[in-house]
């Protein structure tokens, strides 16, 4: 009983602090609720044969501390509520304005993927498309000038465009000319989408018209390389700078070919220390990988490359032609 009285002093004033424990981590309403009760025993045990008013007032703290952080963990929960249901509008958000294509298009293999400027961002000014028409498997990738909402309902304007003259448009340059008069419109003559527009014919050939984008990367016998030969234009909504010029080039792939497709994110990516990341020789040695696999490694280690003070939006489309996936 002395023993109990002398160590009162000491360990009361303690109590509302091991209630207070459980708010180090992510209190749950039991956690609270056990720690609560295991602070009220020790000033029980302790209380016996101390001051009534040093006991009133451990007291009194243990059940203020409690209550405090069982409100805090019911608002922690909520908050998480909240942030689960945006997170489900966000992805709703994206397949509804800025969908990512299917795995098959026709005869075409595709695989994307969406790194956000902005962390925890799943739509912005990168867009990406694939689409069944009369002339073949077309495809786009771009990324709209600028930041913010607006680019986000611009990019949105800008896909719904291309996807109605794909299917309509004989030829690419067609295609080019008349996104150009778009962006123009919808820019006012300030802003500019750079572009990449892809047909895959029926026969195997891969037509491409590169509107001031990175070119994409072959990867041929474990092999990748910055495709060669592209010939480029400027980006749409400026191709009045360059008389309405639109030149395409043809690519006949090889059994076992791909094609990454990548916006200036990608290309671009530079770290802390200004170095560019190494696209095609990290993608030579993911070469014989699944593409899941390969664009899951890509994002990973974008995401640790990049500076966190220069982010730009990136994205990465990895395609091959079905007919060559049967001969290889």
């Amino acid at each position: 009983m002395g023993r109990t009285r002398d160590l009162a002093p000491l360990f009361l004033p303690l109590m509302p602090a091991v209630a207070a424990l459980p708010a180090i981590g992510r209190p749950s309403g039991r956690s609270v609720l056990w720690a609560g009760a295991a602070a009220l025993a020790g000033v029980a045990a302790l209380g016996w044969g101390a001051r009534p008013l040093n006991v009133a007032v451990a007291l009194a703290g243990v059940l203020a501390v409690t209550a405090l952080v069982r409100a805090a963990a019911r608002r922690g929960r909520r908050q998480e509520t909240k942030i689960a249901c945006l997170g489900r509008l966000a992805q709703v958000t994206q397949a509804a304005v800025l969908p990512r294509p299917p795995e098959w298009v026709g005869g075409v293999r595709l695989e994307a993927r969406y790194l956000a400027a902005t962390p925890g961002a799943t739509v912005g000014g990168d867009i990406c498309g694939a689409e069944r028409t009369p002339f073949g498997v077309r495809l786009l990738i771009g990324d709209v000038s600028g930041k913010g909402l607006d680019v986000v309902a611009t990019a949105a304007e800008t896909l719904h465009i291309w996807r109605e003259l794909a299917h309509h448009e004989p030829s690419l340059a067609g295609i080019a000319l008349r996104m150009d008069t778009s962006v123009t419109r919808i820019h006012h003559r300030e802003g500019f989408v750079t572009a990449l527009l892809i047909n895959v014919h029926d026969d195997g050939r891969i037509e491409l018209l590169n509107c001031g984008h990175p070119p994409p990367l072959l990867i041929r016998a474990g092999r990748a390389q910055w495709l060669d030969g592209l010939d480029a234009t400027a980006p749409l909504g400026l191709m009045r700078m360059v008389a309405d010029r639109c030149p395409t080039t043809v690519v006949r792939p090889a059994p076992g070919d791909w094609l990454l497709l990548c916006t200036d994110g990608v290309a671009e990516c530079r770290n802390q220390d200004g170095e560019f990341y190494p696209l095609a020789e990290r993608l030579t040695s993911l070469c014989g990988h699944e593409p899941t696999v390969v664009l899951d490694t890509l994002e990973a280690d974008l995401a640790r490359h990049r500076d966190s003070r220069a982010r730009d939006d990136a994205m990465l489309l990895l395609m091959r032609p079905l007919e060559q996936q049967h001969t290889s």
